[in-house]
């Protein structure tokens, strides 16, 4: 219920949501808008969107009925999960009223509502019948369908205008805008400047939480473009004036204004960056208004002392049935399924799990904070556990001994290297400036705070031990490369670890062009180089001749002994070995390590985290990089064959991923039946390294339209060109193989796509 206590009742309910509204954002620290204007600031009465009622045996068009909920605001989406989203699936048409607690369903025989239910978000499944439901609107105008700008989007909604709000909230401004309306006064005797409600009262209004998920700067600015784009003003709250104009200055996509003095809300659309205090942020979409604390937006909270390692789950939506999960009490069952079950009156959702033999247990939604994903070590099954069984306890009890076994490892590893003395390298020579000046790209400042730190670990007298993290293509590799260049113009080597062949090959090439106008000398040793080469460079590396060696674990071999080892470069180590990790560890006692990473496991990560290894982030990305276009759906080949011929018309190459060797030509010949105009080429890691090298070497120079392959092609490849990618049966892959597989494609200004199939 809406202005529950002060006597109005619809259609005057927008009066109590609006001073509401006004409590809310005082008692944020932001001294808001007087009602008047508020009220004042409401579209006419024509212009209004009105509420939809639907009734079962109602006679109503399905066309009609969409029509008039997208005039009412309400988004278009393929399932309907929050308040103010609408699905069309054949005749049924899902709604989440802005005013309800639950989506309702309508299911159209011809042109009759001939079944009318509400149902759960989470399950999708069917809660009870209703006889009748009234939707109330999810914007504050009339969506005009004639706009060509609008047209066949609803997720557009045409913002709420208005004049100007005043500064100072007065409840007599609060009475006058009620008497120009017709309204009834409320009773606001006692009422605070800051308090317009008496007190003992129950006052509503419906806003939403925010859903907001950024995870940097760059998603976040993302985030803060759709909620402009849906017409929002929105207010992001930051505690001190210092936080806002620094956040101000790293914005590239996104214009704000640091509002300091008195404030008014924007007429228009916009970002507006306020000094206030605001703990939990809401979105109301009848005044067009988002309200955010900055740690919301921009992922600043301190971490709780309680907060769990492995991500608990947010919503059924994140499991399928058939997977594996494990619970926090009860050890590791598979999901059966969802069901909603009635209990002691209360109707809930359920997670239906199955455990060893024919245990089974019911998960209520309220619960799932204690149900994570399952992940192994490798695709195989894992063992059920036992309801009840002291065997879970037992594992639980051996892992934490494990973790307490292997932090005393850690801890003692790394309390040598702050003992240790490094060597402290000299940064003031010319040619480091021209190097960096002849960078081709403008850096971001998240790179450039990057090479900054890893400059100032290089000159401590202390070995360094620093991850750079970023997504792909956002940079790592110059700052590896202005790292190298450093540690050689002091006389001492650097080795280049990466995880595959083709990324070693890939880096070589860019140390060479980067370090063509000096006098460093880059190799590398691979399988693509022959016996009598690798012995020939390791030679030259152990006399001091050879700067940097690129290469894979082969580089960690016995006969690779540098002359005067200070730097090494770690690529993705979280691809290596335990007996390469080895070698690394005791390596980290004597040299610089610099690793760089897309996607580190959790345990690197939270050593970074937590103080043991220094990180630097890049969350920005390259100027003009466009976000990639990922679909997530089952196979269609006519699908991929668009996909692949628009690529192709406008002249860039594709990839294509299958991961079985043993059918990889079977599907390199479909595709050339379906596209048979494109030049599809094959790539996989069993092939003779003379032929894989040639035919990466062709698709390279642009021989071919289509390269068809396994995962091979995961780590590294840089190929602007390429900016569509088929995976086939993404299913069978991991999260971070996906992230990285992504990130081949999308390294231009172009537009990228990704389909995962």
């Amino acid at each position: 219920g809406v202005g529950r206590g002060s006597g109005l009742a619809p259609p005057a309910h927008l009066v109590g949501e609006r001073a509401r509204a006004l409590e809310v954002l005082a008692a944020g620290g932001l001294v808001c808008a007087s009602a008047r204007a508020l009220l004042e600031g409401m579209p006419p009465a024509e212009e209004r969107p009105a509420p939809v009622r639907i009734a079962r045996g109602d006679a109503v068009s399905l066309e009609g009925l969409v029509e008039s909920l997208a005039l009412a605001g309400y988004e278009h989406v393929e399932r309907v999960e929050e308040r103010g989203q609408l699905a069309v699936r054949g005749g049924i048409v899902d709604v989440f009223p802005s005013t309800g607690r639950e989506p309702v369903r309508v299911e159209l025989l011809g042109d009759e509502v001939e079944e009318l239910r509400a149902f759960s978000p989470f399950t999708q499944r069917a809660l009870r019948e209703l006889d009748a439901v009234t939707v109330y609107p999810a914007a504050e105008r009339r969506r005009d369908l004639s706009d060509p700008g609008d047209e066949g989007d609803p997720a557009r909604l045409v913002p709420p205008t208005g004049r100007r709000p005043d500064l100072v909230f007065k409840p007599d401004d609060v009475q006058a805008a009620l008497a120009e309306e017709g309204l009834p006064a409320l009773d606001l005797e006692g009422a605070s400047l800051l308090d317009p409600f008496p007190r003992g009262q129950r006052h509503a209004f419906e806003a939403q939480r925010p859903a907001l998920a950024a995870r940097g700067l760059a998603e976040a600015e993302v985030e803060l473009e759709g909620l402009v784009r849906q017409g929002r003003r929105v207010l992001v709250v930051f505690p001190h004036r210092g936080d806002a104009l620094r956040t101000q200055r790293l914005l590239r996509r996104v214009e704000a204004e640091v509002v300091e003095g008195t404030f008014v809300l924007p007429e228009r659309p916009g970002v507006s960056f306020v000094v206030g205090l605001a703990r939990r942020g809401f979105v109301w979409g009848e005044l067009g208004l988002a309200v955010l604390p900055d740690a919301q937006v921009f992922r600043k909270r301190p971490p709780r002392a309680d907060a769990r390692i492995g991500r608990a789950l947010q919503s059924f939506a994140e499991l399928r049935v058939g997977d594996y999960v494990v619970h926090e009490d009860h050890g590791i069952g598979r999901l059966l399924g969802f069901e909603t079950k009635t209990v002691a009156g209360v109707t809930r959702d359920y997670l239906h799990l199955a455990f060893r033999g024919d245990d089974r247990l019911y998960v209520p939604h309220e619960q799932l904070a204690k149900v994570t994903r399952y992940v192994g070590a490798d695709a195989r099954p894992p063992a059920l556990s036992k309801l009840g069984g002291k065997a879970w306890q037992a594992l639980k009890s051996r892992a934490r001994a494990s973790v307490r076994e292997l932090a005393g490892e850690l801890l003692a590893l790394y309390a040598q290297r702050r003992r240790a003395s490094g060597f402290a390298y000299d940064l003031t020579s010319d040619w480091l400036e021209r190097l960096e000046a002849s960078f081709p790209y403008r850096e971001t400042e998240d790179q450039l705070r990057a090479i900054e730190e890893v400059k100032a670990d290089l000159e401590a007298p202390r070995p360094m031990d620093r991850l750079v993290c970023g997504d792909v293509g956002f940079g790592k590799t110059e700052v590896a490369v202005r790292a190298a260049f450093a540690v050689a113009l002091n006389g001492r080597q650097t080795l280049v670890l990466c995880p595959t062949t083709i990324l070693a090959e890939q880096h070589w090439s860019t140390f060479r062009e980067r370090f063509r106008d000096f006098p460093v000398r880059v190799e590398m040793v691979s399988r693509f180089r022959s016996k009598a080469e690798q012995a020939r460079i390791l030679e030259e590396f152990r006399e001091g001749k050879v700067d940097v060696l690129v290469g894979t674990h082969r580089i960690l071999s016995r006969d690779v002994v540098p002359r005067s080892l200070g730097l090494l470069v770690l690529d993705e180590e979280q691809r290596f070995g335990v007996r390469q990790k080895e070698l690394l560890r005791a390596l980290r006692l004597e040299v610089d390590v610099l690793a760089l990473s897309a996607t580190p496991i959790p345990r690197t990560l939270h050593m970074s985290l937590s103080g043991l290894r220094d990180i630097s982030l890049i969350e920005t990305p390259p100027e003009g990089r466009r976000p990639i276009r990922t679909t997530v759906a089952t196979y269609d080949e006519q699908l991929v064959k668009e996909a692949l011929e628009r690529e192709h018309a406008r002249g860039g190459q594709s990839f294509y991923l299958h991961n079985r060797v043993e059918t990889i030509e079977e599907a390199a010949e479909r595709l050339r039946a379906l596209v048979p105009d494109l030049r599809v080429l094959v790539a996989h890691g069993r092939m003779p390294e003379r032929v894989l090298e040639e035919r990466m070497h062709a698709f390279l120079a642009g021989e071919a339209d289509v390269l068809v392959a396994t995962t091979i092609i995961e780590a590294g490849l840089d190929i602007p060109q390429a900016n569509t990618l088929v995976v086939e049966r993404a299913d069978l892959l991991g999260l971070a193989q996906l992230y990285q597989l992504r990130g081949r494609v999308g390294r231009s200004d172009a537009l990228a796509y990704a389909y995962l199939r």
